[in-house]
């Protein structure tokens, strides 16, 4: 076998590999999905609703991330059906509009709020509150997304503590399902989180309008679906984002806090870690939780250069949290966390783009040289884009099967699942990698 074979033979390797372990984590993925259907945790929503036994909320957002209507943000937010609910606004641009918008639209008044500084915070300029404390507007000058976090944990008045981010809009019922695993006693939720989809889904059944959007979902409910179900089982998952993750306030404490990052997304990376490590050094059994139904809808990129902007961003808090962790690496104590996930995650998505495009250049290169003949290429071109696409189109199966949503779009459906594996998430990707560098 020539040097040529060899090395094209070990590219399609690495796609069989990559893609078998989407495979096995999308099978694992869907048998979690039936565990939690029929734990019935929708059909119960009613009845916590009016239980004393459920644990209170604290939920902080940021301002940059209620979107273009931040009296609508709040306003859902405070409607939802829950016992007790406070929401606390973060601003760190003294000149924010919306500062002035949500203290006219709520009445709310200024105050001296005096508070416990169980962790190292800025000190607020400003504290607006609403008369029932439902409400609470700080205003820290000049402080960073991650640091605003941890004042919020300062001020947070209930146990649980949730994150809202990207716009997000939580659906019907969503805190009710969510306080459900921290309130069992099987195992210790260090985090919750759940499916997420773009806003403009307001029927479940329709996609959305734009073809980007389109292939962004496709890839998003790849990884919700194929890896964040699966993984919590399995000793993970690595790292763990989204636009709404709800955590209990005393592991955050315990934990040291949110890192002072700028922005959400990289500190809740972060967390993740830090909630693992906390765990295995105090050889706590636990086990992280996303649940297989519908949480929130969010805003979606609706342009190509808003996604690899997004995805450029998720790879600086990648790249930023593993190196912060890079101790837990290989480390037996860390069990399966340790010397699987953190490997495997590292080398199959943080390096894949880098990996990817040099062994299909090199593939390419070496079949219009005449070094290897049309067998190997067709090899590579399964393992590259055939593979990957009927990946995908077995997470659209999962999701119109258990989350009950992408229901009568037919074809069309598995065309866009089939497409973006078969080029978009490849593309999407180098892309969101080159730029996660600058």
């Amino acid at each position: 076998m020539s040097p040529y074979h060899f090395l094209a033979y070990l590219a399609i390797a690495y796609y069989i590999a990559l893609y078998s372990v989407h495979f096995a984590l999308l099978l694992v993925g869907y048998r979690v999905a039936l565990r939690w259907k029929y734990a019935g945790y929708i059909e119960e929503a009613h009845r916590l609703s009016r239980s004393a036994l459920v644990p209170p909320v604290t939920i902080a957002v940021d301002t940059e991330a209620l979107g273009d209507d931040a009296i609508q943000w709040v306003d859902r937010a405070l409607s939802h059906r829950f016992p007790q609910l406070e929401v606390l606004v973060l601003c760190g641009d003294p000149d924010e509009p919306r500062v002035d918008l949500l203290v006219k639209a709520y009445y709310l008044r200024r105050v001296d709020r005096v508070f416990k500084r169980v962790l190292d915070s800025p000190r607020p300029d400003r504290v607006y509150q609403s008369d029932d404390r439902r409400l609470t507007l700080v205003v820290a000058e000049g402080s960073r997304r991650g640091a605003l976090l941890n004042l919020a944990l300062n001020l947070a008045r209930y146990p649980l503590f949730g994150v809202a981010d990207r716009g997000s809009f939580l659906a019907e019922d969503a805190l009710l399902r969510m306080v459900r695993p921290f309130m069992e006693a099987e195992a210790s939720a260090p985090a919750v989180m759940g499916v997420e989809i773009p806003l403009e889904m307001e029927g479940d059944d329709l996609l959305p309008p734009r073809r980007i959007t389109r292939f962004s979902l496709m890839e998003s409910l790849r990884f919700q679906l194929g890896y964040l179900l699966g993984a919590p089982f399995l000793g993970g998952p690595a790292v763990m984002h989204g636009a709404f993750v709800l955590y209990r306030k005393e592991d955050l404490v315990s934990a040291g806090g949110f890192a002072p990052s700028p922005s959400v997304q990289e500190a809740e990376m972060d967390m993740t870690l830090r909630l693992h490590r906390l765990m295995r050094e105090a050889r706590r059994r636990y086990r992280f939780v996303f649940l297989p139904q519908l949480v929130d809808r969010r805003d979606f990129p609706c342009a190509w250069r808003e996604h690899v902007r997004d995805e450029g961003e998720r790879w600086k808090g990648m790249r930023a949290a593993f190196s912060r962790h890079a101790d837990m690496f290989l480390r037996r104590r860390y069990g399966w966390l340790g010397m699987a996930h953190l490997p495997a995650f590292w080398l199959f998505v943080h390096v894949a783009p880098a990996v990817g495009f040099a062994s299909t250049l090199l593939t390419l290169l070496f079949f219009f040289l005449g070094l290897v003949g049309w067998k190997v290429l067709a090899f590579f071109l399964a393992a590259f884009a055939l593979y990957p696409a009927l990946v995908g189109a077995l997470t659209v199966v999962a999701a119109r099967r258990e989350l009950g949503i992408l229901g009568g779009q037919g074809a069309l459906l598995y065309g866009y699942a089939f497409m973006t594996q078969l080029w978009f998430r490849q593309l999407s990707s180098l892309a969101a990698y080159i730029s996660g560098f600058r």
